[in-house]
């Protein structure tokens, strides 16, 4: 089967004033193909694995068709934090964030992202942005982490970012 084109004219048709407002012709933008979906589907089963490192390559692919999808982004970020690229984590975690501020599991990852770089005072804001009521023991340790940062009394990043991680594994799919 050869490549066909997903239509996109409702999507036009709502961002429409958008594109004028920019400039945009929507003749240039690139539409995605089946393709694209199946290298999607492969990314978010290697995700779900928790095979990282391969997950992170075909979201990679998936970004050269479509570059504003918050979702693809997301869970580049995370593959890259699990991977211990925190750099590149936090790109797209800020990334996501710009394409999609309500992306509230982003200001989770990139606060965790930010302890992992030795700033965990910086994590305090984006974490007070998050909220999540699937995610109980997530907000209950970020609570409590906050407010140690804010009295002062700070462990080392590595035991704050663990303490984190092993509430985001409890919440299971609370969390994405």
């Amino acid at each position: 089967m050869g490549k066909q084109k997903i239509d996109k004219s409702r999507r036009n048709f709502l961002f429409g004033a958008v594109r004028r407002f920019k400039n945009e012709n929507p003749n240039e933008l690139e539409a995605s193909t089946v393709d694209a979906i199946d290298v999607i589907k492969a990314a978010n089963a290697l995700y779900v694995d928790g095979n990282w490192e391969e997950a992170r390559k075909k979201y990679k692919e998936c970004l050269k068709s479509d570059k504003s999808d918050a979702d693809v982004r997301y869970r580049l970020g995370v593959c890259s934090y699990r991977l211990g690229k925190y750099r590149q984590a936090k790109l797209e975690f800020e990334r996501t964030l710009r394409l999609d501020r309500g992306y509230k599991d982003s200001l989770l990852y990139l606060g965790l992202t930010i302890v992992r770089l030795g700033k965990p005072d910086k994590a305090v804001a984006l974490w007070k942005q998050y909220f999540n009521p699937l995610a109980v023991v997530v907000q209950r340790e970020l609570n409590l982490q906050i407010g140690l940062l804010e009295s002062g009394e700070v462990d080392p990043p590595e035991t704050i970012a663990e303490a984190v991680e092993a509430a985001i594994l409890e919440a299971g799919d609370g969390v994405g």
